[in-house]
Formats: structure tokens, sequence, C-alpha cells
């Protein structure tokens, strides 16, 4: 077998490498390509004689494609790696992962750049698209997250007033009569009901009625302490908890309370609203159960309506005009 001449040998492996090679002279100007050049850009071999190295690049990317080429035309670096992106003869772009170095003459001067890749496109657009599906589902589970939050919330708030609901009041009476019935330290549970609501609504509409229970709601929970609880109980009525207290002291924070919504001036449609509340009052250390100081507050407060509305009553008083 006749051996090969040196040169026909790099002529031969330049001609059939799988990989597309460019030479470009200084200013950029491409004067030899290979077939897997052509193949890939989709220009022939003389077309690229008359192409730059911008003619194959996407506009927005020709600003880096400039540095990169300058930098290897400086003494600091003579080689670069890179991934970037292609534009065909058609339009179409595509990503390659690029070797491309300086290509200097004996006396060191720069003769021209030649650059060597492989197309990575469908890499690269698979990883763009687990990263999209990443993205995707940390958007999801960040949106799962807030919906559960807001679920836990609603689970928890009525949603009329943003109060607790009568199942978190429940909760709370349940820990509170445990802990009063370990400690015989005083407890109180008041309940308040809106005066005439009924006619609120008949005569005002339920819009207007509704306005009125978020009234009444911001007023008493600006009223109580930070040790106590309340909220929505059902309809127009609503349950306090105060641990921790004396009985003239939760009478003290109830008729407050009361003074404010009688001075409430509400305003619905044009129209002025009276709303009063009449507050029932069931006070114990530990000897009674919750549901039977519930039962006592609730007998409390018909007291207070039967005597006169806009009352505060304790259920071991007596009702008179002066409660």
């Amino acid at each position: 077998m006749k051996p090969m001449h040196l040169n026909d040998l790099h002529s031969r492996i330049f001609q059939s490498a799988v990989v597309a090679i460019g030479v470009t002279d200084p200013e950029g100007n491409y004067i030899l390509t290979n077939p897997t050049w052509s193949e890939l850009l989709g220009y022939s071999a003389e077309e690229a004689l008359s192409l730059k190295v911008s003619d194959v690049t996407p506009e927005e990317d020709r600003h880096n494609s400039i540095s990169s080429f300058e930098y290897l035309k400086q003494e600091q670096g003579r080689s670069i790696r890179k991934s970037r992106r292609y534009q065909r003869k058609d339009g179409s772009i595509f990503w390659a992962d690029l070797y491309v170095s300086a290509l200097f003459d004996e006396d060191d001067s720069i003769i021209g750049i030649l650059g060597v890749f492989v197309d990575i496109d469908k890499q690269i657009i698979a990883e763009q698209t687990q990263k999209e599906m990443m993205d995707n589902l940390e958007q999801l589970n960040h949106q799962l997250n807030e919906a559960n939050i807001t679920l836990k919330h609603l689970a928890r708030r009525d949603t009329l007033t943003g109060l607790y609901n009568r199942r978190v009041l429940e909760e709370v009476l349940g820990k509170e009569n445990n802990r009063t019935m370990r400690t015989k330290r005083g407890f109180g549970i008041a309940i308040a009901d809106v005066d005439n609501f009924k006619q609120i609504n008949d005569t005002y509409g339920h819009d207007c009625g509704d306005i009125v229970l978020k009234e009444l709601s911001a007023i008493f929970l600006k009223g109580i302490r930070a040790t106590d609880t309340m909220g929505r109980w059902g309809g127009e009525e609503f349950l306090f908890v105060f641990p921790e207290t004396s009985c003239q002291g939760a009478m003290i924070v109830i008729d407050r309370i009361r003074s404010k919504v009688e001075r409430m001036n509400l305003k619905c449609g044009g129209m002025n609203i009276k709303v009063t509340c009449t507050i029932g009052l069931s006070y114990h250390h530990g000897e009674m159960g919750t549901k039977d100081m519930i039962n006592e507050a609730d007998k409390a407060l018909y007291q207070g309506k039967r005597c006169g509305k806009n009352k505060v009553v304790c259920f071991q008083d007596v009702c008179t005009d002066d409660n």
C-alpha cells in the first residue's frame, strides 16, 4: 500500500470530519469550510467564501460573538470553548458546542481563526424543556402552597367577616375548658347578638345587613385584649372567650364594646342605620363545662333582650334597667 502524503491525510480528515470546521481570516471572513460545516449551515463551500462570522450569527448574539473574536486576537487568550447559536441559510437557528482558537504564523502574528463545532440543538432544547418543566412545576407547587394556605385560612375564618368561625371557637373553648378545669382560674364566655337584625335586613336589604356585621366585627375585634378570642358564632351572633380575668373585668370589656356599637355612625345606600347589640356573659372558676356556660350566656343574652335590648347581662346577676 502506497504511503499517503501528510497533506493528503490532512485533507481527507478535514473533508470527512463529522464535526463542522470553519476557518476565517483575522477580520472574520471565511476562507475555508468543510462539508459538515456546509451541511449544518446550508451554505456551499463557494458561498461560504463570501460570508463573515456575523452572517451565520443571530443578530442578538453578534455583540458577544465579536467580543469573543477580539479576545482571541489579543495576547491574553488563544482558545475558547463555549455554547453558542448559529443561524442557517434558511434563517433557522441551532445551538452548537464550539471550540475556537487563534492561528499564528512563525512570527507569532495572527493569520486566522479556527472554529470547530458540533450540533447540540436537541440537547439544548431538551435542557430548556426540562428547565421549563421544572419552572412550571415550581410555579405550580408555589400556587398549590398558596392555595393550601388559603384553604386553611378559609377553613378557620368566616367568609363574610374574616373572624374566627365556629369550628375554631369550639377548639378554643375546648382548650380553655381543660385549662380552667385544671387551674380553677376565672374564665368568661359572652355571646353578642345584633338587636333587630331581621328588621335591618328587611328595611335596608341584605347587603346593608352584611355591612352591619362587618362593621360590628371590626369593633368587637378591636375591643378585646390580646389574650381574648372572639369570632362569629352564627348568623348575627358573636362569641367571646375571656381567659384569666375576673367577672368584673369581662363585664367592663363587653360593656365598652356595647357602648361603641351604640355610638357607631353607619351609612348604607345613603341612609343612616342605628345599630345596637345585647351581650350575655357567663363566668365561672372551672366548676362548669363550656357547653353549660354557653347556655348560661345565651340565657343572659335573652334576658337582656326582654329587658329592652342594648344591654350587657351576666347570668349570675339580676336583670335591671341599670345593667
